[in-house]
């Protein structure tokens, strides 16, 4: 009797494997700390922007250095651009309706300061979706807990009063990141434990 091939789960185990060294989650999780850093002086403006373009680079090259060498590279299918984009669309249309129809009966659609006060909740939702999927392709559980962990923080602070409207946003950030690094952190220093340093790599340091 032949067996059928379950395409799901070797797509699920590739993802998992390709991923198991925790990076992903630490580098995210520090890039989004460094945004929060915005709350300490206005001037590190370049804080909301730099993290977001170096977030593929720093990944990319701490997996050459420690992930590839220990299990090798294995080149996953990239969701398609238009499908991201487009998920990402409807994500924020059905976000704007709900808070415009929120705000029309509650509060006033027209007050820009509100719209920004909410913005929390947008980003939660984007971020809980981003998750869920990598949870679906991965089949892991903590992938889930990242996006209940972005939902109530968005809403949390959403509704909490700061004085300064683009507070709640960037302490969701830094609630992002106070999850995501030691998360990481714990599992990229299990994952090196889990696979020793090359013996061939391991001496080309020593001899360096």
């Amino acid at each position: 009797m032949e067996s059928k091939i379950n395409f799901k789960e070797i797509e699920q185990k590739t993802f998992r494997e390709s991923n198991q060294d925790g990076l992903l989650e630490l580098v995210m999780g520090l890039c989004m700390a460094a945004i929060s850093t915005r709350l300490i002086s206005r001037i590190l403006v370049v804080m909301l922007i730099l993290p977001v373009i170096l977030f593929g680079p720093v990944l990319l090259a701490l997996r050459k250095r420690y992930t590839y060498p220990r299990i090798g590279y294995v080149k996953l299918i990239p969701d398609k651009p238009k499908e991201v984009i487009g998920a990402i669309f409807l994500i924020t249309l059905i976000v704007i309706v709900v808070l415009a129809l929120i705000f029309f009966l509650f509060g006033d659609v027209r007050d820009f300061d509100l719209w920004m006060k909410w913005i929390p909740v947008w980003g939660g939702v984007v971020l809980a979706g981003m998750f869920s999927s990598f949870g679906s392709k991965s089949g892991c559980i903590r992938y889930y807990i990242f996006a209940i962990w972005s939902l109530i923080s968005g809403f949390v602070l959403s509704v909490l009063r700061f004085e300064a409207v683009e507070t709640g946003t960037l302490l969701y950030f830094l609630a992002m990141g106070i999850l995501l690094i030691p998360w990481g952190l714990v599992t990229f220093i299990h994952f090196l434990q889990k696979y020793p340093q090359p013996e061939k790599e391991a001496s080309n340091d020593n001899e360096n």
